[in-house]
């Protein structure tokens, strides 16, 4: 067994990796790349997308096979790769704060990192759009993906629900906690925001 085979032994089952994770071994990347092609098609590894791999975990208590990682996890484990920041944006960010039940076939993130798009094997994919630092500059994280949701649906489509969707995402957050982030974000979403919390409903 070679170095690069021994360092993918020794990984944790459920860890998603990339070349360059194999790169200390001090072997050259074109050899690394053959010996990732013969452990996939080996089944030790699984290609998650081009250049992201994956070390399998299996289910040994229900016996449902292979673990497979979720899409966030992967884009977080990009975003730790790139050291950039990524926020939830779109139809994903409307779905993670419970503004809709649709779950999207696309991820999308705004990033300070570069923008691409990262194709999934089974045919979804990961897009990162890069961004102003004005926007990723956001004290509280959950606010800051608030923003993002509100924006996307747009200031004439709020309805009366979505506002109380807000109130309940913001009911364990207290104004003096988000009050330096009120100046980052649009006027509009800074009013719907306050209205919130000038109604008292907490």
């Amino acid at each position: 067994m070679n170095k690069v085979s021994t360092e993918i032994a020794g990984m944790t089952p459920g860890m998603v990796f990339f070349p360059s994770d194999l790169a200390k071994v001090g072997t050259k990347s074109s050899q690394v790349l053959k010996v990732l092609e013969r452990e996939t098609k080996a089944g030790t590894i699984l290609r998650l997308a081009q250049g992201v791999y994956y070390y399998p975990k299996a289910d040994d208590k229900y016996g449902l096979g292979i673990i497979y990682p979720s899409y966030e996890e992967v884009a977080e484990r990009i975003a730790e790769r790139d050291k950039v920041i990524i926020v939830p944006t779109g139809a994903y960010a409307l779905n993670k704060l419970g503004f809709s039940t649709q779950v999207p076939m696309n991820l999308v993130y705004m990033t300070d990192g570069t923008s691409k798009t990262i194709k999934m094997s089974n045919g979804y994919s990961i897009k990162f759009i890069h961004t102003t630092q004005k926007n990723l500059a956001y004290k509280n994280r959950l606010l800051q993906m608030l923003v993002f949701a509100l924006k996307d649906i747009g200031k004439e489509n709020i309805t009366e629900e979505q506002e109380a969707r807000v109130r309940t995402l913001l009911q364990n957050t207290p104004l003096e906690q988000i009050r330096d982030d009120l100046g980052l974000m649009p006027a509009w979403i800074k009013d719907l925001i306050l209205k919130q919390y000038e109604q008292q409903i907490f």
